[in-house]
Order: structure tokens, then sequence, then C-alpha cells
């Protein structure tokens, strides 16, 4: 599971596999695991765990300030 970055506390990273070919990442922090898509847009996947609606839009934030490092982080994975 690659790390991408961190942000207040949150580790940002993505697992790979076949059947889920869609570009995302994982945004986790003890028992939350925010999964949020990058594409078509940077929206949010699924939720587990509890979270308030003001950090998860600061994490959308962040994804998208850090866009262009996840596709990266993304295409250098899946290249190997």
């Amino acid at each position: 599971m690659p790390f991408i970055f961190q942000y207040k506390g949150f580790t940002v990273r993505f697992w790979f596999c076949f059947e889920e070919r869609r570009r995302h990442v994982h945004a986790i922090k003890g028992n939350v695991n925010v999964k949020i898509w990058l594409e078509p847009e940077i929206s949010v996947a699924s939720v587990k765990g509890r979270i308030n609606k003001s950090m998860l839009n600061e994490l959308l934030q962040e994804v998208r300030r850090n866009e262009q490092l996840c596709h990266d982080a993304w295409d250098q994975y899946v290249e190997k």
C-alpha cells in the first residue's frame, strides 16, 4: 500500500488491485478510512469510521492540492 502524503494525522495512500482500476486514495487515521476517487473528479467514494464533515472537506481539499502527486504515485506503482 504505497504511501503518498500525510495530513493532520491521516496517512494518504492507495491500494491497487485489478478489480478496482479506477484511481483512488485512502486517507487513514485510527479506525477511520476515507476512500477518495481521483477520477473522473475528486470525490468521496466511501467512509468507514466516524469523521466530522469539516475534516472530511479538509481531506478532499488536501487531496485536490496534491492531486498530481497522487496521480504520479499511482502511475509509478502501476508501471512496475
